[in-house]
Protein backbone atom coordinates (compact mmCIF):
# COMPACT_ATOMS: atom_id res chain seq x y z
CA UNK A 1 0.00 0.00 0.00
CA UNK A 2 1.19 3.29 -0.59
CA UNK A 3 0.55 6.50 0.68
CA UNK A 4 -0.72 7.92 -2.19
CA UNK A 5 -1.63 7.15 -6.14
CA UNK A 6 1.41 8.23 -8.35
CA UNK A 7 0.87 11.15 -10.92
CA UNK A 8 1.93 10.46 -14.47
CA UNK A 9 5.43 11.03 -14.01
CA UNK A 10 6.21 9.49 -10.75
CA UNK A 11 4.47 6.36 -12.62
CA UNK A 12 7.06 6.82 -15.39
CA UNK A 13 9.72 7.08 -12.81
CA UNK A 14 8.92 4.52 -11.29
CA UNK A 15 8.90 2.45 -14.50
CA UNK A 16 12.34 3.69 -14.94
CA UNK A 17 13.43 2.74 -11.17
CA UNK A 18 13.05 -0.81 -11.91
CA UNK A 19 9.41 -1.41 -11.05
CA UNK A 20 8.21 -2.40 -14.70
CA UNK A 21 7.33 -5.95 -12.64
CA UNK A 22 4.75 -3.56 -10.65
CA UNK A 23 1.15 -3.15 -11.33
CA UNK A 24 -0.34 0.27 -9.63
CA UNK A 25 -4.10 0.56 -8.80
CA UNK A 26 -6.44 1.11 -5.97
CA UNK A 27 -8.52 -1.41 -3.56
CA UNK A 28 -11.00 -0.15 -1.68
CA UNK A 29 -10.08 3.30 -2.35
CA UNK A 30 -6.87 2.60 -1.55
CA UNK A 31 -3.45 3.50 -3.42
CA UNK A 32 -1.88 -0.36 -3.98
CA UNK A 33 0.53 -1.59 -5.80
CA UNK A 34 1.03 -5.68 -6.57
CA UNK A 35 4.43 -7.21 -7.73
CA UNK A 36 5.62 -10.20 -10.08
CA UNK A 37 9.46 -9.71 -8.81
CA UNK A 38 12.33 -11.80 -8.97
CA UNK A 39 14.33 -11.98 -6.27
CA UNK A 40 16.27 -14.53 -3.96
CA UNK A 41 13.99 -14.08 -1.12
CA UNK A 42 10.34 -12.36 -0.10
CA UNK A 43 12.55 -10.17 2.12
CA UNK A 44 14.88 -8.90 -1.19
CA UNK A 45 12.04 -8.57 -3.37
CA UNK A 46 10.32 -6.37 -0.51
CA UNK A 47 13.25 -4.04 -0.27
CA UNK A 48 14.11 -3.57 -3.62
CA UNK A 49 10.53 -2.34 -4.38
CA UNK A 50 10.62 -0.19 -1.35
CA UNK A 51 13.80 1.51 -2.78
CA UNK A 52 12.65 2.01 -5.70
CA UNK A 53 9.31 3.24 -4.39
CA UNK A 54 11.47 5.50 -2.13
CA UNK A 55 13.53 6.89 -5.47
CA UNK A 56 10.49 8.89 -6.31
CA UNK A 57 9.51 10.18 -3.18
CA UNK A 58 5.92 7.83 -2.63
CA UNK A 59 6.15 6.05 0.17
CA UNK A 60 5.23 2.39 0.73
CA UNK A 61 3.31 2.33 4.08
CA UNK A 62 2.61 -1.45 4.35
CA UNK A 63 2.79 -4.73 2.46
CA UNK A 64 -0.52 -6.79 2.60
CA UNK A 65 -0.30 -10.01 4.80
CA UNK A 66 -2.55 -12.03 7.14
CA UNK A 67 -0.63 -10.91 10.72
CA UNK A 68 -3.99 -10.50 12.19
CA UNK A 69 -6.29 -13.93 12.25
CA UNK A 70 -8.98 -14.51 14.12
CA UNK A 71 -9.11 -18.42 15.44
CA UNK A 72 -11.11 -19.20 12.41
CA UNK A 73 -8.90 -17.97 10.27
CA UNK A 74 -5.99 -19.92 12.13
CA UNK A 75 -8.04 -23.06 11.52
CA UNK A 76 -8.77 -22.71 8.17
CA UNK A 77 -4.63 -22.16 7.60
CA UNK A 78 -3.83 -25.60 9.72
CA UNK A 79 -6.32 -27.99 8.43
CA UNK A 80 -7.84 -28.48 12.00
CA UNK A 81 -11.15 -27.38 13.53
CA UNK A 82 -12.63 -24.08 14.81
CA UNK A 83 -12.87 -25.71 17.94
CA UNK A 84 -9.78 -27.03 18.31
CA UNK A 85 -7.62 -24.20 17.89
CA UNK A 86 -10.21 -22.46 20.44
CA UNK A 87 -9.19 -25.41 23.19
CA UNK A 88 -5.35 -24.75 22.20
CA UNK A 89 -6.02 -20.89 22.77
CA UNK A 90 -7.48 -21.44 26.06
CA UNK A 91 -5.11 -24.42 27.21
CA UNK A 92 -7.79 -27.29 27.11
CA UNK A 93 -5.67 -28.96 24.69
CA UNK A 94 -1.62 -28.76 23.53
CA UNK A 95 0.82 -27.49 26.05
CA UNK A 96 -0.60 -24.49 27.19
CA UNK A 97 1.44 -20.77 26.33
CA UNK A 98 -0.77 -20.35 23.23
CA UNK A 99 -0.13 -16.68 22.15
CA UNK A 100 -2.40 -14.02 23.85
CA UNK A 101 -4.86 -12.01 21.61
CA UNK A 102 -3.63 -8.57 20.28
CA UNK A 103 -6.99 -6.99 21.41
CA UNK A 104 -8.00 -9.14 24.63
CA UNK A 105 -10.48 -6.11 26.23
CA UNK A 106 -12.05 -5.61 23.17
CA UNK A 107 -15.49 -6.50 22.92
CA UNK A 108 -16.15 -8.69 19.70
CA UNK A 109 -13.83 -10.60 17.68
CA UNK A 110 -10.70 -11.39 18.85
CA UNK A 111 -7.80 -11.57 16.60
CA UNK A 112 -4.17 -12.94 17.42
CA UNK A 113 -0.83 -12.23 15.72
CA UNK A 114 -0.03 -15.04 12.89
CA UNK A 115 3.59 -13.96 13.67
CA UNK A 116 3.05 -14.95 17.06
CA UNK A 117 0.82 -18.20 16.73
CA UNK A 118 2.59 -19.45 13.65
CA UNK A 119 5.96 -19.99 16.00
CA UNK A 120 3.85 -21.78 18.72
CA UNK A 121 2.11 -24.11 16.33
CA UNK A 122 5.02 -24.90 14.85
CA UNK A 123 6.93 -25.59 17.74
CA UNK A 124 4.64 -27.46 20.12
CA UNK A 125 2.65 -28.84 17.04
CA UNK A 126 5.48 -29.54 14.72
CA UNK A 127 3.96 -27.46 11.87
CA UNK A 128 5.94 -26.42 9.04
CA UNK A 129 4.93 -22.17 8.76
CA UNK A 130 6.57 -20.90 5.97
CA UNK A 131 9.41 -18.66 6.14
CA UNK A 132 7.57 -15.86 3.80
CA UNK A 133 4.58 -15.41 6.34
CA UNK A 134 7.34 -13.81 9.01
CA UNK A 135 8.82 -11.95 6.48
CA UNK A 136 5.72 -10.10 5.43
CA UNK A 137 5.50 -9.61 9.49
CA UNK A 138 8.88 -8.08 9.47
CA UNK A 139 8.55 -5.91 6.32
CA UNK A 140 5.12 -4.35 8.12
CA UNK A 141 7.13 -3.71 11.35
CA UNK A 142 10.15 -1.85 9.41
CA UNK A 143 7.87 0.06 7.17
CA UNK A 144 6.05 1.33 10.65
CA UNK A 145 8.90 2.34 12.07
CA UNK A 146 9.95 4.22 9.35
CA UNK A 147 7.13 6.17 9.32
CA UNK A 148 7.51 7.62 13.00
CA UNK A 149 10.86 7.19 13.50
CA UNK A 150 11.06 11.53 12.98
CA UNK A 151 8.61 11.59 15.70
CA UNK A 152 10.16 9.60 18.09
CA UNK A 153 12.82 11.02 20.56
CA UNK A 154 15.72 9.20 19.96
CA UNK A 155 15.00 6.88 17.50
CA UNK A 156 18.62 5.58 17.29
CA UNK A 157 18.68 3.88 20.68
CA UNK A 158 15.55 1.57 19.71
CA UNK A 159 17.14 1.47 15.85
CA UNK A 160 20.25 -0.31 17.77
CA UNK A 161 18.28 -2.87 19.45
CA UNK A 162 17.10 -4.38 15.88
CA UNK A 163 20.54 -4.34 14.75
CA UNK A 164 21.64 -5.96 18.29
Amino acid sequence: MLDREPTDDEFDALVVAGLDDATFGTEQGLPIAEFDREAPTLADAIATAVRAIDSVGLVALRVLDQDLVTLADIADRIGQSRESVRRYSTGERGPGGFPPPANPVREGTIFYRWSEVAPWMSRNLGLDIPENDLALVVANLVLQARQHRDRVAHMAALSDLLAA
